[in-house]
């Protein structure tokens, strides 16, 4: 009996224990940076937001944005020789010497990895002609990712009043940088070495500082793919990473921290917030016929123009995905000629009353208005009837009058057959 008691005591402690933990994973984790964010790396929805919105000086991972613009306007095998400017750029360096010729590749990794100022500075010069073209590259790209308060001063990060970002800008850049299979390829590397150079025989060793991703170190996270850190004294520690788990892409990213001993475990700690709490569904699949419209007499099949997702809470998935529905005013198609595939509406998808999503929708076949009737068309179609029943009733008058004849003809020949006959036997007894 004893026995069974404990056996029930036990159980009841292992539920207890599991709602907690259940209970727990539901509330964000704590982030001791000032500003914060988790971004869906599919849908560009924040999962977790402190002071997302607010500006504050990125430091380093300012180079994030750096790489996303050499990327995007050179090619990783171009020769850069390194200018006057790079070797004297203040803060961390690699020790590139002027009139080195390195690779694009052998310079982002070194700024990647090692977080090398001269190396900013040197593809700033090589891709904008000098660093303040290539700044306004910086910003320009920025706003086109949707950045709105963001401004960059320089390539690398070093502090300046004027130099700011958010913790949503900037997972907004890393969701844009890791498209490019090349940059993860590098951010997996523990070391690199930079080749040996008309200036110096020796090759120079870059260290990986991305302890998320170096499975050695106690920071490990095993669904990392991509992170960088950054620190000057004015703008403190900062940090940003992305991971894969299962085909889910998230970003977090950290501004203005007090110690860089909290970066790497707040973050894990945040990315699996988002792994275990919210869920990617795919609300239409491209090509997906989403609905028909009848328009004068013809049915157009509306096809969805891309894939669409929406992230909800994970306990909610299945309920939400059942109650999901999507409004579109199609009264003005009716009009307008279109072929397949052209984009001809847009339309929202809703979820328990919430909008979630728009999409576009393609049309699945041609369609062709039909052609307006004017009061001539009416009127030349109205003597066509005429005519055409004047010469049908004509035809059929034709027909009768030949049926007539025939007849008429047929009873003739007959009656003169039966006359003829008459006459032969009048003559065959009267002679």
């Amino acid at each position: 009996m004893k026995r069974i008691i404990l056996l029930l005591l036990a159980l009841i402690i292992c539920t207890l224990s599991f709602t907690d933990l259940a209970s727990a994973s539901a509330e964000a984790p704590q982030v001791t940076a000032a500003g914060a964010a988790l971004m869906d790396g599919e849908t560009g929805e924040l999962l977790y937001d402190k002071n997302a919105n607010v500006k504050y000086p990125p430091a380093s991972t300012t180079k994030i944005m750096t790489a996303l613009v050499v990327l995007e306007n050179t090619n990783i095998n171009d020769k850069v020789t390194v200018g006057e400017n790079p070797p004297y750029v203040d803060g961390s360096a690699v020790g590139i010497v002027t009139g080195e010729t390195y690779t694009v590749k052998d310079l982002l990794i070194a700024l990647m990895l090692a977080s090398g100022n001269d190396c900013a500075e040197a593809l700033a010069e090589h891709v904008g002609g000098t660093t303040e073209g290539f700044v306004k590259m910086m910003n320009e790209r920025a706003k086109e990712l949707g950045c709105k308060n963001t401004n960059f001063v320089n390539p690398s990060g070093l502090y300046d009043k004027n130099h700011y970002t958010t913790a949503k800008d900037l997972a907004l850049i890393l969701r844009e940088l890791i498209k490019y299979d090349s940059f993860l390829e590098w951010e997996k590397l523990v070391y690199y070495e930079m080749p040996p150079t008309e200036k110096d025989p020796n090759p120079k060793w870059i260290g990986n500082k991305n302890a998320l991703v170096l499975d050695y170190a106690d920071s490990y996270y095993p669904y990392a793919i991509a992170g960088k850190t950054g620190y000057t004294v004015d703008s403190k520690h900062s940090y940003a990473a992305a991971a894969n788990k299962d085909g889910r892409i998230l970003i977090s990213t950290m501004l203005y921290g007090e110690n860089k001993s909290f970066y790497f475990p707040e973050s894990k700690a945040l990315l699996e917030y988002g792994y275990e709490n919210f869920e990617l569904i795919k609300l239409y699949e491209k090509n997906e016929e989403v609905t028909e419209v009848v328009l004068n007499d013809t049915t157009v099949p509306l096809l969805a123009s891309s894939d669409v997702y929406t992230i909800v809470k994970a306990d909610e998935a299945e309920e939400l995905f059942n109650n999901k529905k999507f409004v579109a005013d199609t009264a003005s198609l009716g009009g307008t000629n279109f072929k397949a595939g052209d984009e001809i509406l847009e339309s929202s998808i809703y979820l328990d009353e919430e909008l979630v999503a728009t999409l576009a929708l393609v049309s699945g076949s041609d369609y062709t208005v039909p052609a307006v009737k004017t009061v001539k068309d009416n009127v030349v179609s109205f003597f066509s009837s005429i005519k055409g029943f004047l010469l049908y009733g004509a035809a059929v008058i034709l027909l009768l009058i030949i049926i007539l004849f025939t007849i008429r003809f047929i009873n003739l020949r007959r009656r003169r057959r039966i006359f003829r006959k008459r006459n032969r036997r009048r003559n065959k007894y009267h002679f």
